[in-house]
């Protein structure tokens, strides 16, 4: 007899009686005297056939109801209450006392959102986030709000640094539908799990209005809400591509380059470098697939230098500690975003690298080495062996650059009266501060005294937040610096460390199940997905390059094996392994973001992709740069690229 046929007025009764433990324990009591008279009946002679068979199929019955019934209220209280206290995550245990009722991400949502009739609200963000906090202090942390959410919603937070491949689907839908996207990131999803509604930060009238609404709408119209939401999921999984015919598409490394600098130069900023807008991203995986051609039009090398320049001397960069914050919120790289990434270092280090040996210029391989220094100082984890996440946007007090911006009397206090008289002219003291905390430092002439006062200003470690998890695939970025550092610089400790890094991934990534991030006690977080792989798998490769040592070839080739039978399918690469909602798809042609595209590196080991991605590969190369390297395996007259 299935759950599903428990349908007889018995059981029924049975279900709406049984409210709490109490109950419960009493229903226990029950089945214990069942069980008595069963074994008391299949000892017994004097008991006809017939009593005994219906005996045993009232008993059963009353069993499987017991186990039903213990099923949902234990899914019940688990739902009903906040999951996310004491997790490994730095991100997810500081929304462990919310008063709202935070679920982790995993397939059973899908079942008890449809069990209840209930959207699914998901929340995704990441430590080092600013607007993140606002969010949790301004709306989780209030009651009211909570109390919306807990009724109508079944509420999951994610840490999108542990879940990538549905912060991806989640952004993805948010830029397609509302046209922009961003951190802290809400999407409304049906019951079946597919998305209908999105929206970043709210402050917390307007928060909640928005679930009202959307709750509302819901109860009066969800059949075509469902309806209309899986039409719209379906269809974005079928990319339409413009073509003048359905001819192939002439897919070359030549005509892929030239098509690059014309995008380049209709959107490069010739004044402040970078790519025009409001706000200035450094774009790292531009500008390394750029320094990768041997030969650059002349327009397109001098916005390069520039970019470079600006991005070194100017506030995107932290001068006390070293490192490159995220990105700056205007458009002349003055007011940064206070939050430092360990892979937006790491593929920097490689940006400098590369500037710095093509143009013989040795403030660049500084600016490299600082920031190597930077991971190395900041974010290195000898309990792991491997390099932390993240530092946060706020201090310890909840303050945006709280941790790199000093007041007038702060500066008075910590430096000597020389130091303080020079900067206090370097630095315009007198004006009003350009923060609201103060004054960002910068360099200034003479040498000797900034050096003295970077010393003074610098931060001890455990003053500024860090993410603590080391999360296997950004790692695999800082390998690839740590060796091209060696090759460039010829330093035997970054060798050294290289090799550290390089064992210790090829241990996590060879086991069975390996994990998508350690936690600062070493303890598994998530599971390794195609991130993981794809940047551990060119670590590897540029560790051997660049250090002539072969040790980890048979390493590669599993890493190539599980990519090949683990991700990849007839739609394309996966991102995860065990895709959740039904629009997670695989994907043939990803886009570069802040790091590297994955199918760019991947490329070549299933080197014939659709005429349709084809098609977007050439349409828009400026958002695939990284494929530049992918050219190698196809056949060419000529080769370009270093």
């Amino acid at each position: 007899m299935t759950l599903l046929r428990l349908k007889n007025p018995l059981q029924s009764r049975i279900i709406k009686q049984i409210q709490n433990l109490e109950l419960i324990t009493r229903l226990t009591d029950w089945l214990t005297l069942f069980l008595q008279i069963r074994i008391f009946l299949s000892v017994s002679t004097n008991i006809t056939n017939p009593f005994k068979t219906a005996y045993y199929l009232f008993s059963k019955s009353i069993l499987v109801t017991f186990l039903f019934v213990f099923t949902l209220n234990s899914q019940a209280s688990k739902i009903d209450q906040n999951n996310l206290a004491n997790h490994n995550s730095p991100y997810l245990a500081m929304h462990g006392q919310d008063p709202v009722h935070w679920q982790h991400w995993h397939a059973d949502i899908l079942k008890q959102a449809q069990a209840q009739n209930k959207l699914i609200f998901i929340s995704s963000g990441y430590f080092s986030c600013h607007w993140c906090h606002v969010m949790q202090h301004e709306n989780y942390q209030n009651t009211q709000t909570a109390q919306i959410l807990n009724k109508h919603f079944i509420s999951v937070k994610i840490d999108r640094e542990l879940n990538p491949e549905l912060d991806k689907t989640l952004i993805e839908f948010a830029q397609k539908t509302t046209g922009h996207a961003g951190w802290p990131q809400h999407v409304i999803l049906t019951p079946t799990g597919y998305p209908f509604a999105a929206f970043i930060y709210l402050p917390n009238q307007a928060f909640n209005q928005r679930l009202n609404k959307i709750q509302s709408l819901w109860h009066t119209q969800s059949r075509q809400i469902e309806k209309l939401a899986k039409q719209a999921a379906e269809q974005a999984n079928t990319p339409i591509i413009k073509t003048q015919s359905n001819s192939k598409p002439y897919l070359s490394q030549q005509a892929f380059i030239k098509k690059l600098f014309e995008q380049v130069n209709l959107t490069k900023d010739d004044l402040a470098g970078g790519l025009t807008g409001t706000s200035k991203f450094p774009k790292a995986p531009l500008l390394n697939s750029l320094l990768m051609i041997q030969e650059l039009p002349e327009e397109i090398e001098e916005w390069l230098i520039l970019t470079l320049e600006q991005m070194q001397s100017e506030h995107l960069f932290d001068h006390i500690h070293g490192g490159f914050y995220r990105y700056t919120v205007d458009p002349n790289w003055q007011t940064p975003h206070f939050e430092k990434m360990a892979y937006t270092n790491a593929l920097l280090a490689q940006t400098y690298l590369m500037a710095g040996e093509r143009w013989n210029r040795p403030d660049f391989l500084d600016t490299a080495k600082h920031t190597l220094a930077y991971l190395q100082n900041h974010l290195y984890s000898p309990q792991t062996k491997m390099y932390l996440g993240s530092q946060s946007a706020l201090d310890k007090k909840g303050l945006e650059g709280g941790n790199y911006l000093w007041s007038k009397s702060q500066l008075q206090k910590a430096l000597s009266n020389e130091e303080y008289q020079t900067i206090y002219q370097a630095w315009s003291l007198e004006k009003s501060p350009p923060y609201e905390l103060g004054w960002h430092p910068k360099p200034f002439t003479p040498n000797r005294l900034w050096k003295s006062v970077q010393i003074k200003l610098t931060s001890k470690d455990k003053a500024i937040p860090t993410d603590t998890k080391s999360i296997l695939g950004w790692n695999g970025l800082v390998l690839s610096a740590l060796s091209q550092a060696y090759s460039v610089l010829k330093d035997e400790h970054y060798l050294l460390s290289a090799q550290t890094l390089a064992t210790t991934l090829v241990n996590l990534i060879q086991l069975e199940n390996p994990p998508r991030a350690l936690s600062e006690n070493g303890s598994f977080m998530g599971r390794a997905n195609l991130q993981d792989y794809a940047f551990i798998k060119r670590g590897l490769e540029d560790y051997q390059a660049w250090s002539n040592d072969k040790q980890f070839n048979k390493t590669i080739e599993m890493i190539n094996s599980a990519l090949k039978n683990d991700f990849l399918s007839e739609q394309g690469w996966l991102y995860d392994v065990n895709p959740i909602l039904a629009q997670q798809t695989g994907e043939w042609l990803m886009a570069d973001n802040p790091m590297p595209s994955l199918t760019a590196i991947l490329y070549c080991l299933k080197p014939k992709i659709p005429v349709q991605s084809q098609a977007a590969l050439i349409e828009n190369p400026l958002m695939h740069a990284s494929y530049i390297n992918s050219f190698d395996c196809m056949k060419q007259t000529t080769n370009p690229v270093k």
